[in-house]
């Protein structure tokens, strides 16, 4: 049965790719955001891969279609596309050997030793890419039978966790609460950061690589990834839950820096030049303080947030971390510790 449709026209060859940016950049922050929502009570790894694996390659391929374009003035086929299939590791290669131009940049130069040296990007670049390949279908393997079936995407994953950071000692001394709260966000701000610079380095390439062609042109797509900091890899909190509860700021208790430290309860002023890299809050100053020497409480910016499960549990005050008030990754442990001290030093 012949076909009507006519071959896309240059103009609508470009929106599609501008539309196959958005979409791949979105996919990419909610995949970050899905992967910051795992912890010990969220195993669903399938969820941030699936993600992940789908907008990273969405990105690449992108790019090479626009390197492709200024090379050549005419986009890539459908067999160019097809060759690279799912496989994330093929993509990366390619990006390494054909497409990534250091232009002569320091900042450039460094990137392409990270593209080719870092072991663990490579352990993550492996994992997703075993998935989109053929390993999100890894249970239907097991059920079909199959003599050869993929990786275990799950197992894959917790393994790259332990390689980052060993759980054993908090599993050993039962230490869950520390597992929820430290471990699994340290991990995962570990992974995102590593992603983010993975996908700044290719953004990169659309303002400094020097390929010419319409990259400058779309670079606005990609411009919150082109704009990340060293110093702010696995810092920035992507998850929708977070936007949520600061929907909810009008119910949250307010109180001024002012009143929270004339409070009846031991209270003390944590400021961020005393803790370095450890100060997990977005701000520089926090009121940190112990009521009935079992309730932690932190003041930031004026509202009164939980440390603990007992303060939260008893005065219904939101978490600092789920709340975006403290970043993922930093515990808040020291400022628990500090307001059992302030508690205890109260009753002597």
């Amino acid at each position: 049965m012949s076909s009507n449709a006519a071959t896309p026209n240059e103009t609508q060859r470009v929106m599609a790719l501008i539309q196959e940016l958005e979409t791949a950049r979105d996919l990419i922050k909610a995949g970050f955001g899905e992967l910051q929502e795992i912890h010990l009570g969220n195993d669903f790894y399938h969820l941030p891969q699936q993600l992940l694996a789908s907008g990273l390659e969405r990105l690449l391929k992108c790019y090479f279609c626009l390197v492709h374009e200024a090379r050549n003035g005419v986009f890539p086929d459908r067999n160019f596309l097809m060759a690279i299939r799912h496989s994330l590791e093929n993509a990366k290669q390619m990006l390494i050997d054909d497409y990534f131009d250091p232009n002569g940049r320091a900042l450039l130069i460094a990137d392409l030793d990270f593209l080719k040296n870092d072991a663990l990007l490579d352990g993550i670049i492996n994992v997703l890419s075993e998935f989109g390949k053929q390993a999100r279908y890894y249970n239907l393997e097991i059920v079909a039978g199959s003599a050869n079936p993929p990786i275990d995407p799950s197992s894959e994953w917790e393994r790259l966790e332990r390689e980052i950071e060993d759980p054993s000692p908090y599993l050993t001394s039962g230490s869950m609460d520390a597992l929820y709260r430290d471990y699994y966000p340290r991990v995962n701000a570990k992974i995102v950061g590593m992603l983010e610079r993975f996908v700044r380095t290719v953004c990169m390439q659309f303002t400094l690589g020097g390929h010419g062609g319409r990259l400058q042109q779309l670079s606005p797509t990609v411009f919150d990834f082109i704009m990340l900091r060293n110093s702010e890899f696995g810092m920035t909190d992507y998850r929708r839950s977070v936007a949520r509860n600061q929907q909810t700021k009008a119910n949250w208790s307010k109180r001024s820096k002012e009143k929270a430290l004339k409070s009846k309860w031991p209270t003390a002023l944590a400021v961020a030049s005393n803790y370095g890299d450890r100060w997990p809050f977005r701000v520089d100053e926090v009121v940190v303080e112990c009521r009935d020497d079992m309730f932690c409480i932190v003041n930031v910016k004026g509202y009164d947030f939980a440390l603990n499960g007992s303060a939260k549990t008893r005065f219904g005050y939101p978490d600092p971390h789920d709340s975006g008030v403290a970043i993922l990754g930093r515990s808040v442990g020291p400022f628990i510790e500090l307001a059992f001290s302030l508690g205890k030093g109260a009753g002597k």
